[in-house]
């Protein structure tokens, strides 16, 4: 089973961010990227139960990732 979730974030940088609070942690079986303003989280599982238990973990992480976001004061990145 193959399921695709995207989300919608303020800016590009802002779904760098989450992409990178979360890619330590990822298993080899779930791919998380960006797509211009969007986090694009895709997950390979052997079953529906298996794939619903990632993603709540993995939507958690993400959650508790954008809410220290926005309690942080935000700095853009630096033009070269």
């Amino acid at each position: 089973m193959t399921v695709v979730v995207r989300h919608r974030c303020a800016s590009a940088h802002a779904a760098d961010a989450l992409r990178a609070s979360v890619a330590a942690d990822n298993p080899p079986f779930v791919v998380v990227e960006r797509d211009g303003h969007e986090l694009v989280v895709r997950l390979r599982a052997p079953s529906a139960s298996s794939a619903r238990a990632t993603l709540e973990d993995l939507l958690s992480c993400l959650s508790a990732a954008e809410r220290s976001m926005h309690a942080v004061p935000r700095e853009e990145p630096r033009s070269r």
